[in-house]
């Protein structure tokens, strides 16, 4: 990893993983020890950090991210798609000693998911690597998070962002503790029902438990919340405002990286100047469109279509 100083300038910065998703339907997710046969499998580019890297290009967002990939086939297929689609990859370092990190998702009839991830060069991503890059986190208007590098590294990026008054959006996926040195970081959290529960110790059911939730968060530090409720919309939370935007109503093929859309989606329109509650309905929109197609940043929608999706969705209100 090493680029040159001063010769990468984006408005989003995204530090996080990069996989190749290995994807394949079944009709039924297996149980315990049981084996299950699949059919329809491909290759398609993914990891959450790059996938949230892409969604925000796709939409518009000038956008560099940091990261590390094996020196092997699948590091140089993922570099070349996020490259060919406009994403600075001059900070994403490769690994020798480790495999481009890689996903087994296996995906039922209904579009639900269930995901192994096997992180390789993923965990290669250290504090130092980011530090080494202070200036281009530090130039951004957004930095994105997520969990799939070490926990060490997503502090230090944290750390460098605010140290030169970059907002931080962060996705907590996976889920799992955080300690409040990063949430007391975090200006935008996006965690869906379940992250929200690992967080906060609420059970979340509706938008009025998500603000329960989304304030205990918000006491801990974080300013804003975006609380992913599935079919039941987003509710948001932050300093001066709470509010619920619905969601569109489409048919579910492939709910992988709809997630990742959504968060991208969000912060590309943040840094282009919407407000809480127009980056909302946005990034909804987004995510509702990702899940109608199989794969992850292969699934994600240009700005053109989105707005096209969200203006016919409005004539038949």
């Amino acid at each position: 990893m090493r680029g040159e100083f001063g010769e990468v300038s984006a408005d989003i910065v995204v530090v996080g993983s990069l996989n190749m998703d290995m994807v394949m339907g079944v009709e039924r997710r297996p149980a315990k020890g049981e084996t299950v046969l699949g059919s329809g499998f491909f290759l398609n580019p993914g990891g959450k950090g790059a996938n949230q890297a892409y969604a925000a290009r796709r939409l518009g967002a000038n956008v560099a991210m940091i990261g590390k990939v094996g020196d092997d086939l699948f590091g140089g297929q993922l570099l070349a798609h996020l490259e060919a689609a406009g994403v600075d990859v001059s900070n994403i370092g490769h690994v020798a000693e480790a495999a481009t990190g890689v996903a087994a998702i296996a995906v039922d009839p209904e579009g639900d998911n269930s995901i192994v991830v096997a992180q390789g060069a993923n965990q290669a991503l250290r504090p130092e690597d980011v530090r080494y890059c202070e200036s281009v986190i530090g130039g951004a208007k957004l930095l994105m998070l997520q969990l799939e590098v070490p926990l060490e590294t997503v502090v230090e990026a944290a750390i460098i962002a605010k140290r030169h008054h970059v907002p931080v959006l962060l996705d907590p996926a996976p889920a799992r503790e955080l300690p409040r040195e990063l949430l007391r970081l975090v200006d935008y959290i996006v965690p869906n029902q379940s992250e929200i529960e690992e967080l906060t110790g609420v059970a979340v059911s509706n938008a009025s438990t998500a603000v329960v939730a989304a304030e205990r968060l918000m006491g801990q530090g974080v300013a804003t919340v975006f609380a992913k409720l599935g079919s039941k919309g987003v509710a948001v939370v932050g300093r001066d405002e709470a509010f619920t935007v619905s969601n569109y109503e489409v048919e579910a093929v492939d709910t992988t990286a709809a997630g990742d859309a959504f968060a991208g989606a969000l912060a590309a329109a943040l840094v282009s100047g919407q407000s809480l509650r127009e980056a909302a309905g946005f990034a909804n929109a987004v995510g509702a469109i990702t899940v109608t197609r199989r794969g992850a940043q292969s699934s994600m929608p240009d700005r053109q279509e989105t707005e096209q999706f969200m203006q016919s969705a409005r004539q038949g209100d």
